[in-house]
């Protein structure tokens, strides 16, 4: 293992914040609360920081900066009452399976195929799923901004997807 260099560290620092986006991505997906994820990625910065000589460096980053993610989810669980949880410890365990990263191949394959599959959403459904993936918006937001009620938004989202998925499991399918 590589010792700690001020440049290791500031290459960790860089990678967290190139990757931010998935491991952000990654964490809103285990912890629905805009407010409660940014604490979460924050403190997750922070362990990343604290911990960068513990990365070797051609290893997958966003994997491991997704397991103390994973791991910061699990503590703001803990620190809540278990009726504000969106998901049980439990489950996020369960979701969080180990898998082996994927190739660089797999990933523009993945990132194709989702790009094609948003095209064949609906547009309200795209705009939805544009502002909350990539603007980074609550369902609040997105329900003032588009007219709808919070409710409607949830349920465009989760059918989005869930649409999402099958059509992206399909083209790689298809493709691999």
């Amino acid at each position: 293992m590589e010792s700690c260099t001020q440049s290791h560290r500031d290459h960790v620092n860089a990678l967290f914040v190139l990757h931010s986006p998935r491991i952000r991505g990654f964490i809103l997906s285990l912890l629905p609360n805009m407010s409660r994820a940014d604490d979460v990625m924050q403190e997750t910065f922070l362990t990343v920081s604290a911990k960068a000589d513990d990365y070797e460096r051609d290893s997958n980053f966003v994997a491991w900066a997704c397991t103390i993610a994973r791991y910061k989810v699990l503590e703001e669980c803990n620190r809540k009452h278990a009726n504000s949880l969106m998901l049980s410890p439990e489950v996020i365990e369960a979701v969080c399976v180990s898998h082996e990263p994927a190739s660089s191949d797999d990933e523009e394959a993945r990132m194709a195929a989702l790009k094609c599959c948003m095209d064949s959403l609906s547009p309200h459904t795209r705009k939805a799923v544009e502002l909350r993936y990539s603007r980074a918006h609550s369902a609040g937001e997105i329900a003032k901004l588009l007219g709808w009620s919070t409710d409607s938004v949830y349920v465009v989202l989760s059918r989005a997807r869930t649409a999402l998925q099958k059509c992206v499991n399909s083209h790689l399918k298809v493709v691999g």
